[in-house]
């Protein structure tokens, strides 16, 4: 029962940074098992009402409800050195004799603990210094990533919908993901490599389902998941696609990455690009600094303007501003600069409320009717969504 880092491992923490930080922050006097499990709840909930999460029937009665989600908070905030090693229920059989079981911060626990009462940011870095230094997967990710962005092909329902009523099969899957990722190897050697994946991912995927053929759906999510780890695999990653899913949503968390499918260039060929939105410096100790608006704001600021024109250019449109989709100008802006997307909307709404200084146009947001892809963020300015913009010279007052 007792818990053990035999080896790295991902934990499947998909809110890690709120969890983490309520589970610190209720643990500064010490809290048992059970108070841990009830803060967990009440953290589910509180994202929920946020609209930053969801909070799902419980299989397993009130009374028991996400002690496994606890234990691997606990169990991860150990292995970050944030809490005094202690045994952990391996089994829900076993929780009654763990309820009461009290947990405590360490030296180390009670610096981050202050970070996360009185500055997110702050400890958002702690947190990634801590993580960065636990986790060999999440390290290499990173240095990755601080080599160039990283490719991953993707491909639709409809494309596969497509591909199986002209009798297209694993061939064809290979070229398609083959033809969009960098070259590492000779392109032989390569193409078997992505071939091996694939086969193996959709046999493991599909290869019990008694004869029963998977829907479109099934098959595009196995296939990208497949794509994914073909892409992590040739650039040295040992991370599988289910780890660098996991790897994804701490980075973008903690504000160190971002991603997006609607990069100019990318977006034409189906493409998911992932890219370090942070500075990583290991000498002479371990430094992250996450790249800020205070630092980036001028060069985010002329890469949306550019963008916009750039991307108006292409537009089919008469108008001389057309209605551009904001999550396309701001993926463009974001990429280019290697900052989030959150910052490139933080520019974005400082040129419309013009506290952009100097700046020589006036850029109007609009609710519009570009449907939103559920993989982009939607801009909101005082609470309220937009979707389209426009950008015109601004006029000159006066004379």
């Amino acid at each position: 029962m007792e818990t053990v880092h035999s080896r790295d491992t991902v934990p499947r923490l998909q809110q890690l940074v709120p969890h983490m930080r309520a589970q610190i922050i209720g643990l500064q006097d010490g809290t048992t098992f059970e108070q841990a499990r009830q803060r967990y709840r009440e953290t589910v909930n509180d994202l929920a009402a946020k609209g930053l999460g969801r909070s799902t029937a419980s299989r397993v009665g009130d009374r028991d409800q996400y002690w496994s989600p606890t234990r691997e908070v606990l169990d991860e905030a150990m292995r970050l050195g944030f809490v005094e090693n202690q045994k952990l229920p391996s089994a829900r059989k076993y929780l009654d004799a763990y309820r009461d079981r009290r947990y405590s911060l360490t030296p180390n626990g009670k610096k981050a603990m202050n970070r996360a009462e009185e500055n997110l940011a702050a400890f958002c870095d702690e947190l990634a210094i801590a993580i960065y230094h636990a986790h060999p997967y999440f390290r290499q990710f990173i240095q990755v990533l601080k080599d160039r962005p990283l490719v991953c092909p993707e491909i639709t329902e409809k494309e596969v919908e497509a591909s199986r009523q002209k009798g297209k099969g694993t061939e064809y899957l290979v070229d398609y993901a083959h033809e969009r990722l960098e070259q590492h190897a000779s392109k032989e050697k390569q193409r078997e490599r992505i071939r091996e994946i694939v086969i193996a991912f959709v046999r493991h995927r599909f290869g019990r389902t008694s004869g029963k053929q998977p829907t479109n759906k099934e098959l595009a999510n196995a296939i990208n998941d497949a794509f994914a780890e073909a892409s992590a695999k040739l650039r040295g990653l040992s991370a599988g696609a289910t780890d660098l899913k996991m790897l994804k949503n701490w980075g973008t968390q903690l504000r160190l990455l971002d991603q997006s499918r609607y990069v100019p260039g990318f977006e034409e060929r189906n493409i998911n690009i992932i890219w370090l939105a942070s500075d990583i410096d290991e000498q002479p100790r371990l430094k992250i600094q996450r790249r800020t608006y205070e630092k980036h704001w001028r060069r985010v600021a002329k890469t949306v303007i550019d963008a916009y024109h750039s991307q108006a250019r292409r537009a089919d449109s008469r108008l001389d501003a057309p209605y551009l989709p904001i999550y396309r100008v701001r993926a463009e802006a974001a990429f280019q600069c290697k900052v989030v997307r959150a910052l490139a909307d933080l520019v974005i709404e400082h040129l419309a409320a013009e506290k952009i200084p100097n700046a020589d146009v006036q850029l109007w947001l609009h609710l519009g009717t570009t449907r939103q892809p559920t993989s982009e963020p939607v801009y909101r300015r005082g609470g309220k969504r937009r979707y389209e913009m426009t950008l015109q010279p601004r006029e000159i007052k006066g004379g």
